[in-house]
């Protein structure tokens, strides 16, 4: 810096000290008004947004392709995904569908629900949509349990249905409709249960109508559409209570064992808004507890740890302020910008505080000494305002918003810190003054030894860095990278244990891609193109509702009528005749005699088993009293037999179905694939797994042969994670042009130039490697690190580089180790660090990924300003001086 810009600079600063901190109390008051106006303003109207689809610019064509999509179905937008699983098809039927009819009773906090599967639609047309064989099969197997259906019509209890089990028993053949051994195996299991106090409810479904467990059966959704209140902090908060308190119910008991998870878009960015909002408190409060005691030990004075943490907290206030009225929101990377904040702005207030009472010490005035930290701490204070928020500023010509946002407050709220460090702290300083202190001598050895140790042994420095910095980039080409949002939040909440568990199914995946047509034509002409290549397992469309073959289905339903009808229709809504002891003996005694007819072995030691298990209820039933006896059968009763109407009455509704066509679709389906524009939607399944990223890659590229335009969650995942690579070299490129350009116009030097990069580009590689070395790969949020390594760590170096420049213009005059500027540094860092570290420990994923990052960069960051800087430094020292 030249003279004369250095006496204008030296001018400024005394009339800053004469004019603006010389009056304290006013300055302080001004202050605390203008905190409270932006701490009320900030509460009332900043709010958090913790959509990661708008992470990344809306403009691109990834996501102009998702936004046209959204807008032509609406209703598969912000929804809670209701789980329910059941042990029977009935439980689970008779569970969801009660569910649907006590959400739509919630209009305060429910907007809509729709049961996948359920109403009048399928329960008349279910048939229709097994395949032909299937329905051959099944209609053979009703049609033979017709004598079965019309007996237990007949007799509607438990001695009605043993007593034609027992006959069936006692012949050599089977003329039961059903296989008698899985008949007999789920009839003792059942009894089994019920024998031990678990729900057994028998399951005619699946016994007479093949059905299978899993998807569709004995697991079904429910898709509610909630209300939000964008005016709470957890807009979702009460919608979610309602479905809780709903399914809660649904859980009690009344329709056996069914188990109940949510999962969906509503309810991940709830649970991931939650924990970060209470991760972030926490993180905060720890983070300032740290620097608290940090500064305390560096600073050996609670009146300059107090004034540094108020200085800090009326920055944050001002910073959070210009937040609210800059954007408006924090995303879920920004929301963590509080923790942030604290770690950078202490560096401005720990090498202000030090400085100041390094001179302090020397005998220095207060005012005296107010005026030279100004003077001399000043023009590196904001170089290193400038070269920090550059490295901040980096990702704002960038399509990745969420970290783009995340530059803005925070390099505009490095100004703030330098603002309030040169207004606030020094003010402060003048009310609460310092007693003059006693100069610390350190002893001849530390001065020597640990005081300079970087540049004594600068040779043996330069070579362990030549070596590790070798092995780093050797370690490079094992870093893992994973750009899938859902890694990001709370492995531990139910919302993210449920969508993996869905990702575990091919029929429930959510990573299925969409495409958009015109008309029937081009939707057959699409399915068809994607259904030929390797990738696709199958395309799914408006035209699947429609089922085949229905002139020969509707035949066999037909034929079915004429059989079944009457008894059909006869049949008692509910079983509730009174069984006998008299019946279980019966069965007993047809098993016993059973055993003992021709069968196969398999049969033999089928019936063997189950005629053991008849023992067993016998035995149990003749060891209780009348009423617990009676109490037990009607239990039985309920198990074997409870569920048989239900079927019987799908069947019945099953016997009417009638030709389906697009126009005769219900119209809560007609509009989850066709909009009301006219955009016919095909949703496209994945043959291989989806979250193995070639396999993503393969999956889009084969998809986007036929349909460049196709999109939904793989495409968003995939070209986010382009995005925001892309993001990332534009990032660290422009951040290092310009600290560059900055640092070579202010310092006029290459060589110190250069020494104040070498921290960064080494601390930099070292963090990459490691990420390997941790297993923590980059991600959305983390990746952003190593561009702000430069913003953060830049001013340890320059502060470093501008004292050795001193050091090796006088030599003896002092020990590097021992400067002010060394301890600001390594007390700056050290605070910095501890604030990342906090973020660390909150459960969200990826805010404790780039804590952890950020942590472990700074830190190199500190060893390499500290150790690496000096020991390069001599190289060519006496050759610049």
């Amino acid at each position: 810096m030249t003279t004369p810009h250095g006496n204008l600079f030296l001018r400024c600063m005394a009339w800053w000290e004469a004019e603006i901190v010389n009056r304290p109390w006013w300055l302080l008051a001004l202050t605390a008004v203008a905190t409270v106006y932006c701490t009320l303003y900030t509460m009332d109207h900043l709010t958090v947004d913790t959509d990661t689809a708008d992470m990344i610019s809306i403009e691109l064509p990834f996501q102009q392709n998702r936004l046209r999509l959204e807008r032509a179905f609406p209703q598969d937008v912000s929804t809670i995904l209701l789980v329910v699983e059941g042990d029977t098809p009935e439980q689970t039927t008779q569970a969801v569908d009660f569910l649907g009819e006590q959400l739509r009773q919630e209009q305060q906090y429910v907007k809509s629900v729709y049961v996948p599967g359920s109403g009048n639609f399928f329960s008349k047309h279910g048939l229709l949509f097994l395949d032909l064989p299937e329905l051959e099969d099944v209609s053979s197997q009703l049609a033979n349990a017709q004598p079965f259906i019309g007996r237990i019509a007949q007799k509607p209890n438990l001695d009605g249905f043993f007593g034609v089990l027992g006959d069936a028993l006692k012949m050599s053949g089977n003329d039961l409709p059903l296989d008698l051994a899985p008949l007999l195996n789920k009839i003792g299991a059942s009894l089994d249960k019920t024998l031990a106090g678990e729900p057994a409810l028998l399951s005619w479904q699946q016994l007479m109508m093949n059905q299978k467990p899993g998807f569709g059966t004995t697991e079904r959704f429910v898709i509610v559409t909630p209300k939000l209140d964008f005016t709470a902090l957890l807009p979702a908060e009460q919608p979610i209570n309602a479905v809780k308190r709903v399914a809660a119910m649904a859980e009690d008991g009344r329709f056996g064992r069914i188990h109940t998870r949510m999962t969906g878009e509503v309810v991940l960015e709830h649970e991931e808004l939650d924990s970060i909002t209470q991760g972030t408190a926490v993180a905060s409060i720890a983070s300032m507890v740290l620097v608290f005691l940090t500064l305390l030990i560096g600073y050996r004075s609670p009146k300059l740890v107090i004034a540094t943490v108020v200085t800090l907290s009326i920055g944050l206030v001002f910073s959070l302020y210009f937040a609210t009225v800059a954007i408006g929101h924090l995303n879920l990377i920004s929301i963590g910008f509080a923790v942030l904040f604290i770690g950078m702005g202490d560096a401005y207030s720990s090498h202000f505080c030090l400085r100041y009472r390094e001179l302090m010490e020397r005998g220095m005035t207060m005012r005296e000494s107010l005026l030279e930290t100004l003077s001399s701490t000043g023009s590196a204070l904001i170089l290193c305002t400038f070269t920090a928020s550059m490295g901040l500023f980096a990702f704002l010509p960038t399509n990745y918003v969420g970290v783009s946002e995340l530059g803005i407050i925070a390099g505009v709220s490095m100004f703030i810190a330098l603002g309030t460090t040169f207004t606030v702290l020094p003010a402060l300083l003048k009310v609460m003054p310092l007693r003059q202190p006693v100069r610390r001598h350190e002893t001849k050895f530390l001065s020597k030894i640990l005081g300079n140790w970087p540049i004594t042994h600068a040779r043996k420095v330069r070579w362990i860095t030549y070596v590790t910095a070798a092995v780093a980039v050797v370690m490079l080409q094992w870093l893992e990278v994973d750009f899938s949002p859902i890694n990001l939040r709370d492995p531990n909440s139910e919302s993210v244990k449920t969508f993996k568990y869905l990702l575990q199914s091919e029929d429930t995946s959510p990573m299925t891609l969409a495409s958009l047509a015109r008309s029937e034509e081009e939707v057959q002409a699409k399915r068809q193109a994607f259904e030929h290549l390797s990738t696709v397992k199958k395309v799914v469309t408006l035209l699947d509702f429609v089922p085949a073959d229905q002139a020969q289905k509707l035949s066999l339903i037909e034929d079915l009528g004429p059989i079944l009808g009457g008894q059909l229709d006869h049949f008692p809504a509910r079983i509730d005749g009174t069984p006998t002891l008299a019946g279980i003996k019966s069965l007993l005694a047809a098993a016993e005699e059973g055993v003992t007819k021709d069968r196969p072995d398999a049969d033999r030691e089928t019936l063997t088993a189950f005629r053991d298990r008849i023992k067993r209820v016998d035995e149990r039933l003749a060891s209780l009293d009348p009423a617990a006896q009676q109490a037990l059968l009607l239990q039985l009763q309920n198990s074997l037999l409870g569920a048989l109407p239900q079927t019987i009455g799908l069947l019945r509704n099953n016997l009417n179905a009638e030709e389906i066509t697009v126009a005769n679709l219900p119209a809560d389906i007609r509009e989850r694939w066709l909009s009301p524009d006219g955009w016919y939607r095909l949703q496209i399944f994945p043959k291989k797994d989806g979250n193995d990223l070639d396999n993503l890659r393969e999956f889009i590229a084969d998809a986007q042969t036929v349909d460049a335009n196709v999109t939904d969650l793989p495409v968003t995942y995939l070209e986010s994670m382009n995005e925001v690579v892309r993001a990332f070299v534009q990032a660290f490129s422009i951040a290092l042009i310009t600290i560059t350009v900055l640092l070579l116009l202010v310092l006029r030097n290459v060589r110190d130039t250069l020494l104040v990069l070498l921290p960064l580009l080494l601390a930099g590689l070292y963090t990459a490697a490691a990420t390997v070395v941790l297993h923590v790969p980059f991600n959305f949020a983390n990746i952003i690190a190593l561009p702000l390594l430069f913003g953060l760590g830049v001013d340890s170096g320059v502060h470093m580089a501008h004292r050795l420049h001193y050091l090796h213009a006088e030599e003896g005059e002092e020990n590097l180790l021992t400067t002010s500027e060394a301890k600001g540094v390594f007390y700056g860092t050290l605070t910095t660090v501890f604030s990342f570290s906090s973020l660390a420990f909150t459960p969200h994923a990826g805010t404790a990924s780039m804590g952890e990052l950020l942590a472990i960069g700074l830190l190199f960051t500190l060893i390499c300003s500290l150790v690496m800087l000096p020991a390069f430094s001599v190289l060519g020292a006496r050759k610049a001086r």
